[in-house]
C-alpha cells in the first residue's frame, strides 16, 4: 500500500475494510522504520519523515475514535476502553518522541519500545476491532474511516 486514496467500499466488499486498516498499520510501521534509518544516517529528511509518522498515526487513531470505537463500545465496553487508553499512551509517547526528534536525541531503545507498543496495539485492533467492524460496522462509517485515514495521511 502506498499513500494513494483508500478504496471505495460497496456493501458487498467483505474484508476490504479489514485489509485496508491492516495495510495502514504496516505503512505506519514502515514510515517509522524509515525515520529511524534517516536518523541513524543524520539525513536531511528526518523532519518530514517525523511529520508523516505523526500525522498518519494521529489520523489513524482519530478515525478509530470518531467512527469505530463508539459503536464497538456498545458491544464490548471494556475492550473499547482499553483501546482508548492505549491511544492515550501512544499520543503521550508520540509527543515525547517528537521532542526527542526535534532535539536530535531520539534513542534507539526508546524508539524500539514505541514500535513494540504499536505492534501489540495493532495486533489487538487487527484481531478484534477490525474484524468486528468489517462485519458489523455500518458501511457509511467504514467509508468515513477510510476517507479520514487516507485524506489525513496524505496531508503529511
Amino acid at each position: 500500500m502506498d499513500d494513494a486514496a483508500p478504496p471505495v467500499m460497496a456493501e458487498n466488499d467483505a474484508g476490504l475494510f479489514y485489509a485496508y486498516m491492516i495495510e495502514h498499520h504496516a505503512l505506519l510501521e514502515k514510515k517509522f522504520e524509515a525515520l529511524l534509518d534517516a536518523m541513524r544516517h543524520d539525513a536531511a529528511d528526518v523532519g518530514s519523515l517525523w511529520t508523516e509518522v505523526d500525522h498518519g498515526l494521529l489520523a489513524h487513531m482519530e478515525a478509530e475514535e470518531r467512527y469505530v470505537l463508539p459503536a464497538f463500545a456498545r458491544v464490548d465496553r471494556a475492550a473499547a476502553a482499553e483501546l482508548l487508553r492505549e491511544h492515550g499512551e501512544i499520543r503521550q509517547l508520540l509527543l515525547e518522541l517528537g521532542v526527542a526528534v526535534d532535539l536530535h536525541q531520539l534513542r534507539y531503545e526508546r524508539s524500539q519500545t514505541f514500535v513494540q507498543m504499536l505492534r501489540a496495539h495493532a495486533g489487538r485492533e487487527d484481531n478484534l476491532l477490525y474484524r468486528w467492524a468489517d462485519e458489523r460496522l455500518d458501511l457509511a462509517l467504514r467509508r468515513r474511516v477510510l476517507a479520514h485515514v487516507g485524506a489525513r495521511s496524505a496531508l503529511a
